[in-house]
């Protein structure tokens, strides 16, 4: 980077040099008849007013037109991001880019319009090159002939007007070789920093650099072989359409992303050029879009999809690359601004969504549970399950866990919000959780496992169970209480040896008591292996998977007339989904009378 400044101060010289030896050249005018013959007519407002209007022709067998000669320049003045495409070697890049672009932009500017209207005003379109012919003007007579001479024929104009004409060969030499080196610098570190963000496979090669300055050998080659090729084709303007193109579509991109964090404006978006306007950046998007469509479409269409073949690698590693996009704070502001809806949708029964709190713990550990609320929720409400810790977790600890449960829902493909509460019992946590939701999406059902073994565990955990079935009728909400085949015992049973003894003693306390007063339901031989009566939902089958089809079974529905229509509610969702369409569905009532039973059946 070093040697190359050197070097760009030395070819600046000959540049600046070059444009004021035009210049002065053009002042002084023809010093010979050649120099007339050849259409040099030193400054004449008669000159520049024949050349002010465009007059394009047929080359190369095809019409030019403004496009066609804008896609030739164009290339020329895409030096002025030269600054931002090293901004990581810059020691101060949010103050030196701006500066230097600005300053580039002004300069260039400057100096193209000057190379530009200096000619036009010095020198004619067409010349025959023959001082005999000057007495009768006769030179300026090309309608019935092919002239070698003037602005459209001369390849050397910028010599033959020149004061000096071997400055203008150096100057050219050093512009040349000045784009160069700004581009072979600057494209192999861009190249570079793509290899070490890891985002496109192939240039992860090119990430090694050498030396202290990091230098990107690797990318240089590269480049250096990309160039060659396209030089050896010897006729640059036969591509110039596909550099411009892809230049055009990389600014209009450019000027979209600056738009879009411009309109969103997230904290940290602070641009130091105060005079700004956000929809300057898209009106020149939609420019930059224009003129690439102008210039060439078909070459328009294949840099679209090149573009969006590298876009589609790209997005597949937003999980694992996260740089704070504007696409972000645009979702962020999108969600704050509906969570403020939330609260103005009124309710109807007609719109009901079932908003299920899962209390799950470890989703991975309760899969079934979670599958099933899943299925429910599954285009129809909010499903985010809870992991009650009663012991106080560290914030690593606390991080750890939601990351892991988070993963595993999008790994099984379940639509889930999760969260991890700590230090405190689950009935409190139930409590916390439904403060937290607001209007439409609060939740309006509990699911919960079944508890086996009530016997086995403590009073103050089952105290927490009821606790919260009570804090969520309390609430206004429905609870779901479902029952899974225990497959694992430690799961569902204390390990703590006092604990068990504790409850077993309760056991047999109890057991004694329905004994004296109650007749006994079982035998005492039996009684021991009695188990709790099922409730709610139960599902039969010891290896049940909610994520395959079922071409057969039977789903029975027991409808309480006086707990609504939740049970047919769920009922009807497992009828319309794919897992469960093909299975009989049974619905079942209660009746308190015999007599009424035709009646209510009926009903």
């Amino acid at each position: 980077m070093d040697d190359e400044a050197k070097i760009q101060d030395v070819l600046v010289v000959f540049i600046v040099g070059a444009i004021f030896d035009i210049i002065i050249g053009s002042f002084i005018g023809p010093t010979s008849d050649i120099d007339i013959a050849s259409g040099f007519t030193g400054f004449s407002m008669k000159t520049l007013k024949e050349n002010w209007y465009s007059d394009y022709r047929i080359q190369d067998n095809s019409q030019q037109s403004f496009f066609t000669i804008f896609a030739i320049f164009f290339p020329s003045v895409t030096g002025i991001q030269a600054g931002a495409n090293i901004s990581g070697d810059l020691k101060d890049p949010s103050t030196s880019i701006p500066k230097g672009t600005l300053l580039s932009i002004a300069i260039t500017i400057t100096s193209y319009v000057i190379l530009v209207i200096v000619p036009g005003a010095v020198h004619l379109r067409e010349a025959s090159g023959y001082p005999n012919e000057l007495p009768n003007n006769f030179y300026l007579n090309c309608s019935l002939r092919v002239c070698s001479e003037g602005l459209y024929h001369n390849a050397n104009l910028m010599q033959t007007i020149s004061l000096w004409p071997y400055l203008i060969y150096l100057g050219c030499f050093s512009a040349t070789l000045s784009t160069a080196l700004t581009s072979l610098i600057a494209v192999p570190k861009i190249l570079q920093r793509m290899g070490q963000d890891n985002i496109y496979p192939f240039l992860k090669y090119l990430a090694k650099g050498y030396g202290k300055s990091n230098e990107p050998y690797r990318a240089h080659i590269l480049a250096i072989l990309t160039s060659s090729i396209f030089i050896f084709m010897g006729e640059l303007n036969a591509i110039a359409s596909f550099i411009s193109t892809i230049y055009l579509c990389a600014y209009a991109l450019l000027n979209l992303c600056t738009f879009h964090v411009a309109y969103f404006k997230p904290l940290g978006w602070r641009p130091s050029y105060k005079l700004y306007n956000q929809w300057l950046s898209l009106a020149g998007a939609i420019i930059c879009l224009t003129i690439m469509i102008l210039i060439d479409k078909t070459m328009s269409i294949v840099v679209g999809c090149m573009i969006g073949f590298l876009y589609m690698i790209a997005a597949k590693k937003k999980d694992d690359i996260n740089w704070g996009s504007s696409k972000q704070i645009q979702q962020i502001k999108t969600i704050i601004n509906n969570m403020y809806k939330a609260n103005t949708v009124q309710y109807h029964v007609k719109n009901y969504a079932p908003n299920i709190m899962v209390l799950s713990g470890d989703p991975e550990s309760r899969k079934e549970l979670v599958s099933l609320a899943h299925l429910i929720t599954n285009n129809n409400g909010l499903q985010m399950c809870i992991n009650v810790n009663k012991e106080p977790l560290v914030y690593e600890e606390k991080q750890l866990l939601v990351k892991k449960g988070v993963h595993w829902l999008k790994k099984s493909g379940i639509k889930s919000l999760y969260n991890v509460l700590d230090g405190i019992h689950l009935d409190i946590g139930v409590r916390m959780m439904y403060s937290c939701g607001y209007g439409i999406l609060k939740p309006n059902i509990i699911l919960v496992g079944y508890k086996n073994n009530w016997f086995d565990y403590v009073d103050e955990d089952i105290q927490t169970y009821l606790n919260t079935i009570n804090t969520a009728n309390i609430n206004g909400l429905a609870t779901i209480i479902v029952r899974f085949p225990s497959t694992n015992k430690s799961d569902t049973t204390i390990e703590n040896s006092e604990n068990r003894k504790s409850a077993m003693n309760k056991k047999m306390q109890y057991s004694e008591s329905e004994k004296f007063h109650n007749k006994p339901l079982i035998s005492e031989e039996k009684e021991v292996q009695s188990e709790v009566f099922d409730c709610f939902i139960k599902i039969q089958e010891s290896q049940f998977s909610f994520v395959k089809k079922r071409n057969n079974g039977t789903v029975d529905i027991w409808w309480l007339f006086n707990n609504g229509g939740l049970a047919l509610i769920v009922a009807h969702i497992f009828k319309s989904c794919d897992i469960w369409k093909k299975c009989k569905f049974r619905i079942f009532g209660v009746t308190y009378d015999i007599e009424k039973l035709n009646t209510e059946k009926n009903k």
